[in-house]
């Protein structure tokens, strides 16, 4: 599980609370070598996006730690939220940022790290380009059922490929983790105005399903409409899976000229965790409407090719 190749990590922790997040924040910057990008909470989603980076020795040691301080301090048994999840550590993934030909090293090594940590008690289905099942690449279905769904998943036999088979009070605790290799991705959302919540949402929902890839939308788009209250916004959410076909700028100008023909308006947009400073070849951040919601600095860009 060694390795000098530059990775990133983008965990999904199923809490908002910031004195969880902080123990959390030391945990992982108190690896050396190991840099912690940006913290992202969200409070109507009871979750939060950590980004960071470095050698992949020094990322999988900053990881283990993290998953250790959040199975000691989150109880998904009362855990609520409006984004979908299915466990304390909800979703690690791992990207390479370094060139192609250490890919093979980085899958072998995260089958290792999966290993371990369910050789320590969490339940691993592994996705993307570690999945060991082919209905298991994709995330969403990974996920489905969410958390409320575990327990008839395990006793009907759909069952983690890494730590425990049987459900348990333990399991029950700390739910399960999808982690795996994925390419860069983006998760940008655009806001919508100028109507009622109620008509905001239908209209969210329906921009989301026309520039959805699987829908026959923009490539590598996977998006939903969603209402946040802490936000008092209606969005339309994206996860942007292949960037460098379908970047922020694409997906916003999509959003626009949609929200246009619904008689809405989408006037800004949030970014949530970090982004490519290559995704600002065709549009600037104030361009985007970035930082309604949030500051958005330049220790959010990642320098990366």
């Amino acid at each position: 599980m060694t390795g000098n190749y530059r990775i990133e990590c983008i965990p999904n922790i199923s809490t908002a609370d910031p004195d969880i997040l902080e123990r959390i924040a030391e945990g992982i910057s108190s690896i050396a070598e190991v840099k912690l990008h940006f913290i992202d909470p969200g409070l109507s989603a009871n979750r939060t996006v950590f980004t960071y980076t470095g050698p992949a020795h020094a990322v999988f040691q900053a990881s283990e730690r993290m998953i250790e301080l959040a199975l000691e301090r989150i109880d998904m048994t009362t855990h609520q939220g409006v984004h979908p999840r299915m466990g304390a550590v909800d979703v690690c993934p791992f990207v390479l940022l370094d060139d192609e030909k250490y890919a093979h090293d980085l899958i072998k090594a995260v089958d290792h790290f999966a290993a371990l940590m369910g050789s320590k008690g969490l339940p691993i289905y592994c996705y993307e380009h570690s999945a060991r099942q082919p209905e298991r690449k994709n995330l969403a279905l990974v996920r489905k059922g969410q958390y409320e769904g575990l327990a008839a998943r395990f006793t009907g036999g759909d069952l983690p490929d890494e730590g425990p088979k049987t459900w348990s009070k333990e399991v029950a605790k700390f739910g399960a983790t999808a982690m795996g290799v994925r390419p860069l991705m983006v998760a940008f959302n655009v806001n919508l105005a100028g109507d009622t919540k109620e008509n905001l949402l239908i209209k969210a929902k329906h921009i989301a399903g026309l520039i959805r890839e699987r829908d026959g939308g923009l490539p590598g788009v996977k998006s939903i409409g969603w209402y946040i209250p802490d936000l008092d916004v209606v969005q339309v959410s994206c996860n942007l899976t292949k960037p460098t076909e379908a970047g922020v700028c694409d997906v916003f100008k999509r959003v626009q000229e949609l929200a246009t023909t619904l008689e809405c308006q989408a006037p800004d947009s949030e970014l949530i965790g970090c982004i490519p400073a290559s995704q600002f070849d065709q549009c600037t951040a104030q361009n985007l409407g970035l930082g309604r919601f949030k500051p958005f600095t330049a220790h959010r860009i990642l320098q990366i090719d």
